[in-house]
């Protein structure tokens, strides 16, 4: 633009148009204040235990993110940027084939990469026109989005501790611009749940507490399905349902924009097998394969190992007997990790259903692995006892 039409257009009305052109809705803007509600209430979860072993969220990564001027020197705005990511459910054709579930945003287009681009730029047309300062970010930065965005007055914090945009609910995806431009905040929104408690309620393994709002990774799914290295919990796995890549149950109980399935293009599923894959040609995915077929999504970050242990867990909770020879293969996986939790899984099937097949597989291997060891023990402890081995 030329300074004659800059003279003519206030320089927020500018920034806000250039996020909009590169298809962000909503868009607001706060100021890059300390967020100091957000600080005492992470340090307080991180010391607490709750971020369970994410250990990047230091108490000093945390007191940088909850400052933007520690982001970007001299800070004193952000730009919240957001994109809808609510798609209609695929319905799956094939009957009674067991399959998993991976979370709404993971099934298009890793949302970092469309990010990205879009927010660089937005941030560079701002250093351009105005000679500002300006970094943009995701998720991956040391910048907590959601409480600047309800600073912003795009949205509520609610009970499942999402952003919750009027019409929207939480189905939107964040990014963020911080500058050293000083535009006019928008101003919060006097909003809240109220009495509403359906996220707690349909949370699966009371990740949110008894009156939400404060999120225990220790007991989260999509922590677990995503985040987790290592074994998950016993006594969990059996709430996981079909869940393979994170876990929309809080969301997906959510009433404010329940009915707006609204999402930009490159986060839709392009088929059912993105969104609600069948499970057992899983288990056979190599390193290789596991790359290739979910190249530039975000279940990359779950680890080939991580999703096929994830896709055992599943199959232990909603698999059949037809899922049981793809099971016994999976005894012999490269990876402990994924024998052990397939063991499981064929103690959960011959438990519903009595099959001696599974039972065999398990009196048969000899794994020289003690947690595969265990695994099967359990197993076999649980199918002798004819109860449920999570009580055990």
């Amino acid at each position: 633009m030329t300074p004659e039409e800059l003279s003519d257009r206030p320089v927020r009305e500018r920034v806000l148009e250039l996020a909009r052109l590169e298809g962000f809705v909503p868009v607001r803007i706060a100021s890059a204040e300390v967020l100091t509600e957000a600080r005492t209430a992470a340090l307080k979860r991180q010391s607490d235990g709750m971020l369970a072993d994410m250990a990047w969220m230091t108490e000093e990564w945390l007191t940088r993110a909850t400052d933007p001027g520690r982001f970007l020197d001299g800070a004193r705005s952000v730009v919240l940027c957001a994109l809808p990511y609510h798609s209609e459910e695929p319905v799956a054709d094939d009957g009674r084939v067991a399959r998993g579930r991976i979370a709404r945003y993971a099934r298009g287009r890793d949302y970092h990469r469309v990010f990205e681009k879009k927010l660089r730029r937005v941030a560079a047309s701002m250093r351009t026109e105005f000679a500002a300062s300006a970094r943009a970010t995701v998720d991956y930065g040391p910048l907590l989005e959601r409480p600047l965005a309800a600073l912003s007055g795009m949205g509520w914090l609610g009970k499942s501790t999402m952003l919750l945009v009027p019409g929207v609910g939480p189905w939107v995806l964040l990014g963020a611009i911080a500058t050293d431009l000083a535009l006019e905040p928008d101003a919060p929104l006097a909003k809240s749940c109220g009495s509403c408690n359906r996220c707690v309620v349909a949370c699966p393994t009371g990740a949110l507490g008894k009156d939400g709002g404060l999120l225990d990774a220790r007991l989260c799914i999509s922590y677990h399905t995503i985040e987790n290295r290592g074994a998950i919990p016993r006594e969990l796995r059996s709430k996981f349902g079909d869940w393979i890549f994170g876990c929309d149950d809080c969301l997906d109980s959510c009433p404010v924009g329940a009915k707006n399935h609204a999402s930009y293009p490159d986060f839709v599923p392009v088929g059912v097998e993105e969104a609600r894959p069948a499970l057992a040609p899983l288990l056979r995915l190599t390193e290789e394969a596991f790359r290739e077929r979910f190249q530039g999504r975000p279940i990359l970050r779950a680890k080939r190992d991580g999703l096929v242990r994830n896709v055992c867990v599943a199959l232990g909770n909603v698999g059949t007997e037809a899922d049981i020879p793809a099971l016994v293969a999976a005894l012999h996986d490269v990876s402990p990790l994924v024998r052990s939790h397939a063991a499981w899984a064929l103690g959960e099937i011959a438990l519903r259903t009595g099959s001696d097949v599974a039972r065999q597989a398990l009196l048969a291997n000899s794994d020289a692995d003690a947690s595969v060891r265990e695994e099967i023990r359990a197993a076999l402890e649980s199918l002798e006892s004819g109860i449920d081995r999570d009580t055990i």
